[in-house]
């Protein structure tokens, strides 16, 4: 079983790592974390922390485009250029198909975060003359790899039923929804209701909460998590992740190819 996903993985990391669009991508990304070096000069002494935040969004940008737009191609891709026809009827399971694709794609976004992160520290480097802070920054970057990776499943969930461009709008949609469940909260909580405040609070546990991995702010202005609230998201991001991949493999079940 292994060797079978190893082989998909691999196959799904080299088709990725193909895309010119991912690639023009990354070298603008990269472009823009140096820019940014000159935004700071001209900014009145707050050239650190722009630099920083500039930064940390940017490497963000890059994983979020993979998560959304490559992960929902992929499959699509597969299916019109013909090469999935010649996996499906070997005796392989459906659900190895999706950790394959899933492991792959997650290796090259691994691969460009690991890039952008050191010309991001190099720049750092430059600027602030070592690498105080640098430790932090990689987390609140894991802490993205990690929500990306999450945006990715459920980009392969929503690929599974429709178009890739309807799959990259839902999953973009649910980014939204993810990072809004403070205010959902809120709503929930003015509602008189008993049933109406019930049934969103079923919505609000079933939608995913972003924000437990959006530290980048915090990280730029000093404040660095707490080894519980690391370990809280990280058991959060498992869980969820494992949700999403139930889901999805579900869904592929019931499709004929």
């Amino acid at each position: 079983m292994f060797q079978r996903i190893w082989s998909i993985t691999l196959n799904a990391y080299r088709e990725s790592m193909r895309d010119r669009i991912l690639l023009s991508v990354f070298v603008f990304a990269l472009v823009m974390i140096v820019f940014s070096l000159f935004v700071g000069s001209i900014s009145l002494e707050q050239d650190k922390a722009i630099i920083e935040d500039m930064g940390l969004a940017l490497i963000f940008f890059l994983q979020l485009f993979i998560a959304v737009f490559v992960g929902a191609n992929l499959m699509h891709k597969e299916i019109q250029q013909k090469t999935f026809f010649m996996i499906v009827p070997k005796p392989i399971r459906k659900h190895e198909i999706i950790l394959g694709k899933f492991f792959g794609l997650g290796m090259t976004n691994a691969l460009v975060t690991v890039f952008s992160s050191l010309v991001f520290f190099a720049v750092v480097f430059w600027q602030a003359h070592g690498f105080a802070g640098v430790p932090a920054m990689a987390l609140a970057i894991a802490f993205g790899f990690l929500e990306t990776m999450l945006i990715l499943l459920a980009s392969m969930l929503f690929s599974s039923f429709t178009s890739p461009i309807l799959a990259s709008v839902y999953a973009i949609t649910l980014f939204f929804v993810g990072h809004s469940a403070t205010v959902f909260r809120g709503v929930i909580e003015k509602q008189n209701s008993f049933i109406a405040r019930y049934g969103l609070y079923a919505l609000y546990y079933l939608f995913p909460n972003f924000e437990k991995f959006n530290i980048r702010n915090e990280i730029v202005y000093g404040i660095t998590p707490d080894a519980q609230q690391i370990l809280l998201a990280l058991g959060y991001g498992v869980a969820y992740g494992l949700f999403l991949f139930v889901l999805t493999s579900i869904i592929f079940e019931q499709r004929e190819y």
